[in-house]
């Protein structure tokens, strides 16, 4: 047993120290950034910490020093106080052209002397801020003891980062929600697909049909489990949904994180609590209830004069709501049993 530990010293001791600490001293760092250079040094903050920048007094500016401020506290455990005109400041942050056309692109350099911190809009100091965050939770770095020396420079990959939760089959509230847009945001996710309308459930408020909300947002029961045949239910009442005013709450939490909400109300299948809210949109007269089971169901959209009033009525107000080019509409998983028993939509697919 020595003599192996005699010899896993000796080999240790002539590995080259590169080779000894490479693995150990690379940041913990995800995603990894564009380009990654390790230097020599270290920059120890000292009891508080001074900050110069973003100049400016545009919104933009103003959000990235609030935002600078936050992060460097919460990393370093020290108060941050803007640095007096003249003054050398130990975090420098800028928003300025620069040669990466990307608007979320950042160059983040530390040296012993201090940090600086340079980006084309206030998404690339976001995101800088992200990568510094997580510099600062690495093994043997934040509070009193600093970063190692390096240097930085970083764009994504993919324009389109995003991940998806679906509050229709299981609801979420408000300050869920924000924390789920908290962590996409500190691992630079900028899309955020928010999935408010299912068979099992409706979630936003439309003015003008109160009962999507009323009767559409509530299930009676949820199966439990798999418990198709024979059907098992829990007994529970169950649902929920947001109002107008709190999808704006979201919409604007959403953006100081530079993370965009693409909203999916889905047409024409998987419409069943809608249908339960307004039978009339439906081609068969019910009964309908809002689905207690999952899966794909036969209750779609009739392709009325009506519905198309209502499904206008609907995204004109989802496009008053959310500042997103896109909306996802589905369009998928829509079984043909109901329009294949009616007369009327028989009678439009002939014309049509």
């Amino acid at each position: 047993m020595i003599r192996h530990c005699i010899t896993f010293l000796f080999l240790a001791a002539a590995t080259p120290l590169a080779a000894q600490t490479g693995e150990a001293t690379r940041p913990s760092l995800i995603p990894w950034p564009a380009a990654y250079r390790a230097d020599t040094g270290r920059w120890v903050p000292g009891r508080a910490l001074t900050i110069a920048g973003p100049v400016g007094a545009t919104a933009e500016s103003r959000l990235a020093r609030g935002q600078a401020r936050a992060i460097l506290q919460e990393s370093f455990g020290v108060p941050v106080r803007t640095a007096t005109a003249g003054e050398r400041a130990d975090v420098t942050v800028r928003i300025r052209p620069g040669p990466d056309s990307s608007r979320e692109s950042y160059h983040l350099q530390v040296t012993p002397r201090g940090v600086l911190l340079e980006a084309r809009s206030g998404a690339g100091v976001f995101y800088g801020l992200q990568t510094l965050r997580q510099l600062a939770a690495s093994p043997g770095n934040g509070a009193g003891r600093g970063l190692p020396a390096l240097e930085i420079r970083d764009r994504p990959r993919f324009r389109w980062r995003g991940l998806h939760l679906d509050v229709g089959r299981h609801f979420y509230d408000v300050e869920f929600v924000k924390r789920y847009i908290d962590l996409m945001a500190r691992y630079k996710y900028n899309t955020f697909h928010w999935h408010l309308t299912e068979d099992q459930g409706w979630r936003i408020e439309i003015t003008g049909y109160p009962r999507l909300t009323s009767v559409g947002a509530w299930r009676r029961e949820t199966m439990k489990e798999k418990n198709f045949d024979p059907y098992v239910g829990d007994s529970i009442p169950y649902g929920g949904y947001y109002t107008q005013d709190q999808i704006r709450d979201v919409v604007r939490y959403a953006a100081e994180r530079h993370v965009t909400i693409v909203p999916e109300i889905e047409m024409p299948g998987h419409s069943k609590a809608a249908v339960a809210a307004y039978p009339e949109l439906a081609c068969t007269p019910g009964p309908f209830e809002v689905g207690t089971v999952w899966g794909v169901e036969d209750d779609v959209f009739c392709p009325t004069e009506h519905t198309f009033k209502f499904l206008e009525d609907v995204l004109t107000q989802v496009m008053a709501l959310f500042p997103s080019r896109y909306i996802h509409i589905g369009g998928d998983e829509v079984p043909k049993v109901r329009w294949r028993e009616s007369a009327f939509a028989q009678q439009l697919m002939r014309r049509e």
